[in-house]
């Protein structure tokens, strides 16, 4: 139902009457053909190039011995000028581009012997409609790429970690921590200094937020404006930490990199019922502060490491490794080799872009194009999940593998039951005999008196199996078959190369951190993992110290978190990500201890406005960290809080919320890949397909029009304006009331008298429209609908 008041009043007025944190200058940004980004290469490296080199390349590249038609597609402006009937992509324009319109077979039959996957095709519309960016920059009639392995071996993210010493610094009175030794020796050579520390009201709003994703109480905050001491801040991140909302927060960041979601997606979108269970596992181990190292190895190889004797303990285990079973699949793939090297070709991607920052799997088809990876490097991974089961058949929409968590209480409970069972069959096995003697006899009577008897004996002994007590399932891997993989020419696993390629880790990475030997009866997960965690592997710390610098600051030291190779960013502060990649591991591989020493830095506490123009001017970016970064929030905190502050949030811990419009917080939300939560996608919830680095953050009109007009927010303003009625008599007091709610801060006067301005206004609109009488709370409650759609609210300073 529409509501009287937001459309005709609150989109306009809530502008013309100037509020500072609202959201205004709205832009939409545009992306140049020429800049492309990481997101965009890694989409064209992996859904585009791979299929024109397998379907495309033998009629249409520089080498083919026959070009047909005049057209080449192995190049940016090949494409783009076409063959003898013209462009073969137009930029944007999808109908125009007869790529699409041959891929479709609307007009040539492209490729000509069968018709590619309409999702196959979909990647191809969705590239061309954004800009069918290519990073491609001659053909392959020019000669092959070679991989640069002298290059590799001198590249930063390549070479050992090192524990540098904190530097000497001018201003040492603002030290904190070593970090802010390394982040003011850049802003003193460039003659800039830090801003100023943040308002402590500021300070435990942006911690609350960082690490359990909610806001806020009034208590927690008085409390620790009251607190004088020179611990208080330390005391406030223990606390938080200490909260079991935290493996919540940090969960949910860790399922984005692992591709998390409920149901497969792709073709058949088939619900996945027991994923949760991985999911509960992640935030169980965040609160637990579970060493990284162990967190990595229990997700790759839980299921290969020696069980404990406590059966919790043991699940745990056998849980962890649903990260390599919740990903996308094509279920109803008829060629079902190639659905399983699909499977390990995502497996790779996502493992790789996670723990080391590398984009390997755009080697599937070729030689790395910018990085020193090879195509064997590659299949030699890719080997390792090759000898892992995570299906559990391959029928016409095959199913994924579920496995039972160890119980002997169940165990016992089927073994009890099994015997009623079989106790049941055998007494419909002999009441048969007798109907078939009785059969043989012609005995009308006792022939019509077996099958009655049969009848309902066949149907006890299903009632019986079907209250058999279920196992607990949960999706894991297993042990497959070992064994080694042929390198995939062009990627097509039906073109085989003669020689398998051992299975291993990339050689370039080898030089630093020796490569595993793996045993020819064993998949090779479980020396993966060992490798991974290494103290002498140069990526896994690095990377994983960078994503919580950037959760942290939006923005990591390194602005590609998932590409250290080539192509990716160098870090602003290089010796300050070795420094912090040593003290991880150092530490235990401590995620929490990891939080302190980040928080309680100045470079942490700072304000998010520079001390001074100049300095705003001279680093726009702030690349040199200056300041603090203002963040708006991610799509669920900030569900969460409309929530929490309307006092409807469910904060039970785990389990599997049945909706969408469940009270529950959003990361136990069911996650369907072909149909996103309309207010997940609307603040920029990305595909949860592949991997996703890091989440963007977009300003359009539609996300503050959403809060304006969403049922949620409506619902909670009502709250909000019946609490505070009840809370506060005099209209001031009653405005000061939802600023410290929404905001953890008391108004100025200037935003007391706007707000009073703007009640009266909206009490009278919806008076006038027969949608409220005098005494009603319409106002109020369009006061708390326009501070919650405020920039103030989802935006952390």
């Amino acid at each position: 139902m529409r509501h009287p008041v937001c459309l005709e009043f609150n989109c306009i007025a809530l502008f013309a009457l100037g509020w500072p944190w609202l959201v205004t200058g709205i832009e939409i940004p545009q992306v140049a053909a020429s800049e492309i980004s990481q997101q965009e290469q890694a989409f064209f490296e992996t859904k585009i190039r791979p299929v024109l080199a397998e379907h495309c390349y033998e009629c249409h590249a520089g080498d083919s011995k026959l070009v047909r038609g005049g057209l080449l597609l192995d190049s940016r402006e090949a494409i783009r000028t076409g063959g003898d009937n013209g462009p073969a992509v137009v930029p944007g324009d999808v109908e125009q581009s007869l790529l699409i319109a041959a891929m479709r077979h609307e007009t040539f039959e492209m490729p000509p012997r069968k018709k590619l996957p309409d999702a196959v095709i979909a990647d191809f519309e969705k590239w061309i409609t954004r800009g069918a960016l290519d990073p491609r920059d001659q053909g392959r009639g020019d000669g092959p790429k070679r991989v640069d392995f002298a290059k590799g071996k001198t590249h930063w993210a390549f070479q050992t970690i090192q524990d540098p010493d904190p530097p000497a610094v001018q201003n040492a009175e603002w030290v904190h921590s070593p970090i802010d030794r390394f982040v003011l020796r850049q802003l003193e050579a460039n003659q800039m200094t830090p801003a100023l520390p943040a308002a402590k009201a500021t300070l435990i709003r942006r911690a609350t937020f960082d690490l359990i994703g909610l806001p806020p109480t009034e208590e927690e905050v008085n409390a620790f404006l009251a607190d004088e001491s020179p611990d208080a801040f330390a005391q406030v991140i223990d606390r938080l930490l200490a909260s079991p909302h935290y493996g919540e927060r940090w969960g949910r960041h860790w399922l984005d990199l692992v591709r998390y979601a409920d149901t497969n997606g792709a073709d058949e979108n088939h619900q996945m019922p027991v994923a949760w269970r991985y999911r509960d596992w992640v935030v169980r181990q965040m609160n637990a502060d579970l060493p990284f190292d162990q967190f990595i190895t229990q997700q790759l190889a839980g299921d290969l490491l020696v069980p404990p004797s406590d059966e919790q303990e043991a699940g745990e285990l056998l849980t962890a490794t649903g990260m390599l079973i919740v990903g996308p699949k094509m279920l109803a793939e008829q060629d079902k080799a190639k659905m399983l090297i699909d499977i390990v070709d995502e497996q790779v991607d996502t493992i790789s872009k996670t723990m080391l920052g590398l984009t390997i799997a755009c080697a599937r088809c070729h030689d790395h194009k910018f990085d020193p990876i090879r195509t064997e490097d590659y299949y030699a991974l890719a080997g390792i999940f090759a000898s892992t089961k995570s299906m559990a058949n391959q029928e016409f929409v095959s199913k994924w593998l579920e496995r039972p968590l160890p119980s002997a209480e169940i165990e016992q409970q089927r073994a009890e039951h099994q015997k009623q069972i079989d106790q049941a069959k055998s007494v419909l096995e002999k009441l048969t005999a007798e109907q078939k003697v009785a059969e043989k006899e012609k005995n009308k009577e006792q022939t019509t008196a077996f099958e009655k008897k049969v009848k309902e004996q066949t149907a006890a002994v299903k009632k019986l199996e079907e209250a058999m007590p279920p196992l607990t399932m949960v999706m894991a891997a297993d042990r497959g078959t070992p064994h080694d993989l042929p390198v995939h020419i062009r990627g097509n696993h039906l073109t085989l190369a003669k020689e398998t390629t051992p299975r291993g880790v990339p050689e370039i990475l080898s030089r630093v951190a020796p490569a595993p030997t793996i045993p020819d009866d064993e998949s090779g997960r479980q020396q993966l993992a060992d490798w991974l965690t290494s103290s002498q592997q140069p990526l896994t710390a690095r990377v994983m110290v960078n994503r919580v610098w950037m959760w942290h600051f939006g923005e990591g030291l390194v602005r590609s978190p998932s590409n250290f190779g080539f192509m990716g960013e160098k870090p602003t502060h290089p010796e300050l990500l070795d420094w912090l990649a040593h003290d991880f591991m150092r530490s235990g591989w401590s995620l929490k201890q990891l939080h302190r020493t980040i928080m309680l830095s100045a470079t942490y506490q700072m304000q998010s406005e520079s001390s001074n123009l100049e300095d705003a001017e001279r680093d726009p970016e702030n690349r040199l960290l200056g300041r603090q970064n203002r963040k708006r929030l991610e799509a669920e905190p900030i569900r969460d809080s409309i929530l929490a502050v309307g006092g409807e949030l469910d904060r039970t811990v785990g389990g599997k919320a049945p909706n969408t419009d469940a009270k529950r917080r959003a990361i136990y939300l069911p996650i369907n890949r072909s149909a996103l939560f309309e207010m997940f996608s609307t603040f920029d919830y990305v595909e949860t397909a592949n991997h996703i680095e890091q989440r963007p953050t977009t300003v359009v009109p539609h996300q503050a029009l959403f809060l304006l007009n969403s049922p949620l927010v409506h619902a909670q303003s009502q709250r909000l304006a019946q609490e505070v009625a009840a809370a506060q008599k005099q209209p001031e007091l009653r405005v000061a009331w939802l600023f410290q709610r929404l905001f953890a801060r008391q108004p100025t006067p200037a935003e007391t008298e706007r707000s009073l301005q703007f009640v009266a206004a909206a009490q009278q609109l919806a008076q006038r429209d027969q949608a409220a009488d005098s005494d009603s709370l319409a106002g109020w409650a369009a006061l708390a609908r326009t501070l919650i759609a405020s920039n103030e609210f989802i935006y952390i300073d």
